[in-house]
């Protein structure tokens, strides 16, 4: 993301240079997401949407405050902003190659050589081409090197990394989070990718841009797109007429088409764009309207957000038991599990199948109404099983000071037990484990050393629905120490810190990177939840089980343990 020319004195500096002292490398993957500025802030920078070219005679540090301060108008292609920028600069640069969101005032330095500064910013985030955002969870800083010389007599920007500053209490105002949407690999579920775009005229067809280039990184090989490799829009630019969006396209979007297949992409289009200003469907054109046959059979309407309902499996007189609407059910047909001694039950979807482990968290079982308790899997440090949607039962265990992540079939034993590949877990150590409702990705919370981390990855399965791979995760980072996370439905996770006797305030995450910290509660073993966060949000103590009101918590007054939503 360098500027277009290269000069040796400069080597260094046109490099994205984080300082060596005093602060945390950023890293180069993170959720998306908005960072509010602090109430009060005193040096929260304020959005200019009418940004002014620059004064006369300003010296090079105005030029370069002013110029990061006009990157905030996007309007007319940043039109203002390149007003900063030398004649030949203004051609190539990229404004929306890299956004840097940064608080507090940035900082302008000399260098020794001639017409060479530095912009120092405090930042707190990126956002990359693709509308990617990376965060930290703690302010980092990072330096810009940058060439100034003299035009007719004015101080101009010769050279500077393509992109824009955008200060963090600005954020919610100059951009908006978007969830691209792909299909899962069985196409029975719409997947979300989190991403971030300027708010501009043109978002439209930059979302679409987006979607043709393919998902992020951790989905790649997880989910899947309608639209062959190499399908671009044939103009920037997509049309909305009486709330139909034209979607022109690359003639390649034909190219052995069928029907299923053209239909699948209208669907996929419209799962993006239908909503966005004010868009009620869509039209795919490729010079002239496509047109996409009568409706193929074996069409599939993806679920967006699966409901997993508003029952739980838990563990109450060492029983498997439901509870819903605050009372304690006994499963009907179900065989009796306490001889051993079952802990962390899961349950699938439909509630035709469940899973627990031993108290020791050595074994793991296996029963359903009418059927026997069958032992599928042993090892050291089992942690509570997670059902996919298509009933595989999932798991991870200790061997040999590594982490196993195991999958087995519905019906399936040790013996046909896959170990997913899994290189990137290393000496991590798993504390918990949740497969998405969607089957596929998984929320791994790991432990490598004192550090605990927040992990999203994808799973990719061969032609037969059988998991094989992890793909290399997307870290979420968190303000506070995390034991465990659940699901909360497609876009949302909850996670808390686990203590006995401490204070603990558990944390809502949008995969938009935004995060909302519940009220503390004293001695949380554990927390559940099901479609959503609002409704379905649950932690357990010794005593009791209490569910969320508001950002508050209510006694539920019911004695079970380990409480999991299907899934």
């Amino acid at each position: 993301m360098a500027g277009s020319a290269t000069r040796a004195v400069l080597a260094l500096l046109l490099a994205f240079v984080l300082l060596a002292t005093g602060c945390a490398a950023i890293p180069t993957s993170g959720p998306v997401g908005v960072i509010s500025a602090a109430d009060g802030d005193a040096e929260a920078v304020e959005p200019v949407f009418d940004p002014q070219g620059p004064a006369p005679g300003a010296s090079p540090e105005r030029i370069l405050l002013d110029f990061i301060t006009a990157g905030t108008g996007a309007g007319e292609g940043y039109s203002v902003a390149r007003q900063f920028l030398t004649t030949s600069l203004q051609d190539t640069w990229q404004p929306e190659e890299r956004i840097v969101l940064f608080r507090s005032d940035p900082r302008v330095e000399k260098r020794e050589a001639e017409g060479v500064y530095q912009i120092q910013l405090e930042t707190t985030g990126t956002i990359d081409a693709r509308g990617v955002r990376s965060n930290t969870t703690v302010p980092s800083t990072e330096t810009l090197g940058v060439r100034m010389v003299q035009v007719d007599g004015e101080w101009r920007i010769d050279e500077i990394p393509d992109g824009i500053m955008i200060a963090q209490s600005s954020a919610r105002d100059l951009l908006i989070s978007h969830s691209l949407y792909f299909y899962s690999s069985n196409y029975r579920y719409w997947v979300p990718d989190a991403r971030w775009f300027v708010r501009r005229t043109g978002v439209t067809a930059r979302i679409v841009a987006a979607m043709l280039g393919g998902p992020v990184t951790y989905l790649q090989g997880s989910v899947t797109s309608a639209f062959p490799e190499g399908v671009k829009l044939a103009r920037d630019s997509v049309p909305i007429t009486s709330g139909k969006a034209s979607v022109d396209l690359t003639a390649e979007v034909l190219d052995n088409a069928t029907d299923l297949a053209l239909q699948q992409m209208n669907q996929q289009l419209s799962a993006n764009l239908v909503g966005l200003n004010d868009v009620t469907s869509v039209e795919m054109t490729s010079g002239q309207p496509i047109q996409l046959g009568d409706a193929a059979p074996d069409l599939v309407v993806p679920e967006l957000t699966p409901d997993v309902g508003g029952e739980q499996v838990a563990i109450s007189g060492n029983q498997l038991v439901r509870v819903r609407n605050g009372s304690v059910i006994e499963i009907e047909g179900l065989p009796s599990v306490s001889s051993f001694d079952p802990r962390e039950p899961a349950t699938s979807v439909s509630g035709s199948a469940y899973s627990f482990l031993d108290e020791d968290r050595t074994k793991l079982f296996v029963t359903a109404p009418g059927s026997e308790v069958r032992e599928i899997a042993d090892g050291e440090s089992l942690t509570q099983p997670s059902f996919d949607p298509d009933n595989w039962v999932w798991t991870s265990r200790r061997v040999d000071g590594t982490t196993e992540v195991l999958a087995i079939p519905p019906g399936g034993s040790k013996d046909n037990a896959v170990v997913l590949a899994a290189g990137w877990l290393g000496d991590r150590r798993v504390k918990d484990l949740r497969v998405s409702r969607d089957g596929s990705r998984a929320l791994i919370v790991t432990d490598r050393g004192e550090t605990g981390e927040l992990l999203l990855t994808g799973i990719t399965r061969s032609a037969q629905g059988a998991p094989q791979t992890l793909t290399t995760p997307l870290s979420l980072p968190v303000a506070v120490a995390v034991d465990t996370a659940k699901w909360a439905g497609q876009s949302t996770i909850v996670a808390s810190p686990v203590s006995a006797d401490a204070e603990v305030e558990p944390t809502v995450l949008q995969l938009s990177g935004e995060q909302e910290t519940m009220a503390p509660l004293v001695g949380v073993l554990g927390i559940s939840a099901g479609s959503d966060a609002e409704d379905t949000f649950y932690a357990q103590t010794a005593e009791t089980l209490f569910s969320r009101l508001g950002t508050s918590w209510v006694d539920e007054n019911l004695d079970v343990l380990d409480p999991a939503f299907p899934g």
